[in-house]
């Protein structure tokens, strides 16, 4: 069996556990590559497993830039990350079973976003269409096979699959669809028309017209990469090929059961601002963020995103590390 292991080298805890990985896997004598840190994308070809080492991001960023339909597994340091299957510790405890394939291979659907007809790279958790700014309204139209929906004013709305359904659109609002039903869902965000969720077929065709704001518009794809929307039209589909993730069945957990296991890994503050309580929730779900990352998602004003985030540090309920691309941002995640 091949290994190929995906590593974020932005992600500093995880870059610290990789060494014993790598020493696990070579006193194994198993056959692996790993990820050369100068190329930003690599071909993905000839393995039987890809290892994603680190948080839920690197899950993303992995499947991101895969076009085969190679297993991934998801390796994680922390204890409750969403998207990572196992632990480093679990991965060790049993390898055996995943180097004699007793394991399963759960397939979840991405999504594909276009630009006017030009495509943008597979999306595994969501697609969110807001303003360039925060606290800036975003107007638009919604429709489904042709068919219109709604218009509605607000701060954008979300297209998501079901795996994505735990995150953001969890929290704005939308219902949790388990992993393996084939469906999309569409949650508008602050809706002034009070717009609510729609779930559509999977097979659909999601088409957003008329979209307008005076700050600018721009495309979020699983809550990291940024594009600025100048056309007509996006619209959304179902990608061609599936996520392809590794589950065993000793540890596998639902989404339902993932929620609760991190709802209960940290503290719940009765006195704390709302904004605080609010960005708490979004490290919850959706990993280390930047203070950019947390403004866009949240739509938060910047001075109150700052106040929240000094809030949180002081009562030791997250943690700031500098990013390796660039040393003039922070990274926030929820301490362990």
């Amino acid at each position: 069996m091949k290994f190929y292991v995906s590593v974020d080298y932005s992600d500093r805890e995880s870059k610290k556990f990789l060494p014993s990985l790598l020493k696990f896997l070579k006193d194994k004598k198993v056959e692996f590559s790993i990820e050369k840190k100068e190329k930003k994308t690599e071909e993905i070809n000839g393995f039987d497993i890809v290892i994603a080492f680190g948080s839920s991001f690197n899950v993303l960023r992995t499947f991101r830039n895969m076009k085969s339909d190679i297993p991934v597994l998801g390796v994680s340091i922390y204890e409750n990350e969403f998207l990572p299957e196992i632990t480093l510790d679990d991965f060790k405890r049993l390898f055996g079973m995943i180097k004699n394939r007793e394991y399963s291979i759960e397939r979840r659907n991405r999504l594909e976003a276009f630009i006017d007809g030009k495509p943008l790279p597979p999306v595994l958790n969501e697609v969110v269409i807001s303003a360039n700014q925060s606290a800036s309204v975003i107007s638009y139209s919604i429709y489904i096979d042709s068919n219109k929906m709604f218009n509605d004013e607000g701060d954008g709305i979300i297209v998501s699959t079901p795996t994505g359904s735990t995150g953001y659109a969890s929290s704005s609002g939308g219902p949790v669809i388990l992993n393996d039903t084939h469906v999309i869902e569409l949650t508008p965000l602050s809706s002034m028309q009070r717009n609510r969720p729609i779930i559509a077929n999977d097979n659909s065709l999601i088409t957003i017209k008329n979209l307008n704001s005076k700050s600018g518009i721009e495309i979020v794809c699983d809550g990291r990469f940024r594009y600025p929307f100048k056309g007509k039209q996006i619209t959304i589909k179902r990608y061609d090929s599936y996520a392809n993730f590794i589950t065993i069945k000793e540890i596998k957990k639902t989404p339902i059961e993932k929620m609760k296991s991190r709802e209960t890994s940290i503290p719940y503050i009765y006195d704390a601002p709302p904004s605080a309580k609010f960005i708490l929730k979004l490290l919850q779900y959706e990993g280390p963020l930047t203070q950019k990352d947390i403004i866009n998602l949240s739509s938060l004003q910047i001075r109150t995103v700052r106040h929240a985030i000094l809030y949180l540090k002081k009562r030791d309920l997250i943690e700031e590390n500098k990013t390796l691309r660039d040393a003039r941002f922070s990274i926030y995640r929820l301490k362990n």
